[in-house]
Formats: structure tokens, sequence, C-alpha cells
């Protein structure tokens, strides 16, 4: 597990009370019951936490949580 993942994985549990155990990095938002007002906080978490912009379109019920962690690495490396 990366240190983004982790803190990314607490911060979920935390400010979206999904259960640690359900956190895992295929896993959708759909299946987590993450609807589209988590998703808004979800982006808004990522941005203040990390310092970087998720596009809307990542942030779709069929998304996965790598597919953000993926971009926080991508974007993290190069700020």
């Amino acid at each position: 597990m990366s240190a983004h993942q982790d803190r990314l994985f607490q911060l979920v549990s935390e400010k979206l009370g999904v259960l640690p155990e359900e956190l895992n990095t295929s896993a959708t938002f759909d299946t987590l019951d993450l609807d589209s007002l988590a998703l808004i906080e979800l982006s808004v978490i990522v941005q203040k936490e990390f310092g970087v912009q998720i596009d809307e379109t990542a942030l779709t019920p069929e998304h996965t949580f790598g597919d953000v962690l993926a971009v926080i690495d991508t974007k993290a490396a190069v700020a």
C-alpha cells in the first residue's frame, strides 16, 4: 500500500463513512454506494490533501479508488 493510498483510505473512511475493510483499489464507487454528492466531497478531499485536481470524468460510479490513486500519483509526481 502506498502512502497516498493509506492517507486516501483513511480520509474516505473518516469523511465519507466507508468502512476500512470495504476499501480497496478495485472497489468501484457504485459498489460502495457513493453517490454524486460523496464523489464531489471526494474531489474536495483529494484537492485539499494532495493538491491534485481530479477531473469530474474520473469520478463516475464505475471508476475505482485505483483510478483516483493513479491520478494522484501521476499529478503529485509532476508537482
